[in-house]
């Protein structure tokens, strides 16, 4: 199913905020590198379409290329996802470098095409020139306090709108080898009814534009 992807420089509040998003408690600590296993929590949209959030270990600037080659496997669940979103500690004294480094470290695992969404947290922490510096770097972030939960609403707004949407219709006929393809249209799209014919599966879903890609020639 689609997945968001929780990337950002360490001590951000990452975990912190997937607490919120979610309602789960996870292990949150102030050092380095405190989430280290990824954490993978489900969720769903205002309308019903499931996804998963994906934490991730926290970046921090220069990372030896060692342990960028150590932390591949949760990088590279960046790379997979279908949102990145992208914590920034707002009240960090540089965050304008909080950024570039998560975003070279994104680019190193061919991730930079996904689309981003930037969260400032610790909003609470903040006065109104702080926020206008924010502002300038991100003009599209969304300002929120993991802590006070103010924003989160808001976020899962923006969430909600940046994920795909199954919004086209079709109805296609599936061969039987091509099951990977019926597996895919209920994980990643709306199947509204499935049957069983001779020359395969015939489904009636709405699709991605990405998924309509894949079925080809199976679109009757």
């Amino acid at each position: 199913m689609p997945s968001v992807a929780i990337a950002g420089y360490t001590n951000a509040g990452k975990s912190s905020l997937l607490n919120r998003l979610t309602g789960t408690q996870e292990l949150v600590q102030n050092q380095l590198f405190a989430t280290l296993d990824t954490a993978v929590r489900h969720a769903e949209t205002d309308d019903g379409r499931s996804f998963t959030y994906v934490d991730t270990v926290g970046f921090v600037r220069n990372l030896p290329h060692q342990l960028v080659e150590a932390f591949r496997s949760t990088f590279e669940e960046v790379a997979d996802a279908d949102v990145i979103l992208h914590v920034v500690d707002g009240s960090h004294p540089d965050p304008a470098a909080q950024l570039r480094t998560v975003r070279d470290v994104i680019a190193e695992v061919d991730g930079q095409a996904i689309p981003e969404l930037v969260v400032f947290n610790k909003v609470d922490l903040l006065d109104d020139s702080q926020r206008l510096v924010l502002h300038g770097l991100a003009p599209d972030a969304v300002f929120v306090s993991a802590r006070t939960g103010d924003g989160i609403e808001e976020l899962k707004q923006r969430i909600d709108a940046t994920l795909p949407v199954p919004d086209r219709e079709v109805t296609v006929v599936v061969p039987y080898d091509r099951g990977e393809l019926v597996a895919e249209l209920h994980e990643r799209n709306r199947v509204l009814s499935i049957d069983y014919i001779e020359e395969g599966t015939r489904v009636h879903a709405f699709v991605t534009a990405e998924m309509l890609a894949k079925l080809g020639d199976h679109v009757i």
